[in-house]
């Protein structure tokens, strides 16, 4: 199977060309769009006449479900923070036109290693709600015995156009369920044949017993119920599906966890169904052979039409007969 990267190599590739033809002498002028997953789009351009500064410009779905999450400093401080350590790396005041975040990069002061983590912004921009999930999981277990230990809050991200990302945290573990729709039916039965393949791989192997438990249901979980989601959502909808994942503390106890969990997570829709696609394309692929076989064994036993000729026509010499029907003997 292919495990998609969270990090966008255009982009990395982008600035690797710019820095070294800056450091050759001879500055870029770019102006190049980067689509991604989920009707993403990066723009990385610079002005003619400022070749060493450039913008890099972000204009995703989500942004505008996921800065109304609350609970924290909102998503451009937790934006800046993260590019904070970084020499060179400014959010621009004003967004560039048609985009949601723009930073403002300056070649003369750009560490190389600063461009993976220019790569994961759209990965940065979604998992805040993520980390706003894992503080809030803190807050929670960490209150006293007796009191009120549970919460409503439910984060969701509209990071398409029909489904979203729903989030809720809780004092001893943290759900997150997918919403997803499959345009074909056949679709669904691959979904159902490849999502259960994570139950029974997690039973088979002991050594990913410990990943997360995955749910697979046609109707919205009771986190859902209980948060209010389900008034918004089209009940006669046969073709919606939900997927959850329940991460406890050992998915997120540290920092490293915590962007491996959310960086595979952010990215299991696209991971979903691409699979989907390719295991539809192989099946595909596989009656198409089957049937070129058996056309190439139809193709042997058929005779030409020439030996069929031949072959009448001999038959023909072989049992001629007179008009009373009686046969001809040659000598």
């Amino acid at each position: 199977m292919l495990h998609l990267q969270p990090n966008n190599l255009l982009i990395q590739k982008t600035l690797s060309e710019a820095i070294e033809a800056y450091g050759n002498g001879t500055p870029l002028t770019l102006d190049r769009i980067i689509s991604d997953f989920d009707y993403t789009t990066f723009h990385i351009s610079n002005a003619s006449e400022d070749k060493l500064t450039l913008a890099l410009s972000i204009r995703t779905k989500a942004w505008q479900s996921v800065s109304q999450c609350t609970g924290g400093p909102g998503l451009v401080a937790y934006l800046q923070s993260k590019y904070a350590n970084y020499s060179g790396i400014s959010a621009s005041s004003v967004p560039e036109s048609g985009y949601d975040y723009t930073l403002l990069l300056d070649l003369g002061k750009l560490q190389p290693e600063a461009m993976k983590d220019l790569s994961l912004l759209k990965t940065l921009v979604l998992g805040y709600a993520f980390q706003l999930a894992f503080n809030e999981f803190v807050t929670l277990s960490a209150a006293p015995e007796g009191t009120e230990s549970e919460t409503n809050i439910l984060h969701t991200i509209k990071y398409r156009d029909d489904e979203n990302l729903f989030i809720k945290p809780s004092y001893d573990r943290i759900t997150v369920i997918f919403e997803t729709i499959f345009q074909d039916e056949t679709d669904k039965v691959f979904g159902k044949v490849f999502l259960q393949e994570f139950v029974d791989a997690r039973k088979r192997n002991r050594s990913i017993q410990s990943a997360p438990q995955v749910l697979f249901s046609h109707e919205p979980p009771l986190e859902l119920q209980n948060a209010g989601a389900v008034a918004s959502m089209n009940s006669s909808d046969t073709s919606r599906r939900f997927i959850t994942f329940v991460l406890f503390p050992r998915h997120f106890q540290t920092p490293e966890l915590q962007f491996s969990t959310l960086s595979h997570l952010t990215l299991f829709r696209n991971y979903f169904h691409y699979h989907i696609k390719c295991s539809k394309a192989y099946m595909h692929s596989r009656m198409r052979y089957r049937v070129d076989s058996f056309i190439k064994v139809l193709n042997r036993a058929k005779l030409d039409e020439e030996e069929e000729d031949i072959d009448q026509q001999s038959k023909q010499q072989q049992t001629r007969r007179t008009i009373t029907g009686r046969k001809m003997v040659s000598y």
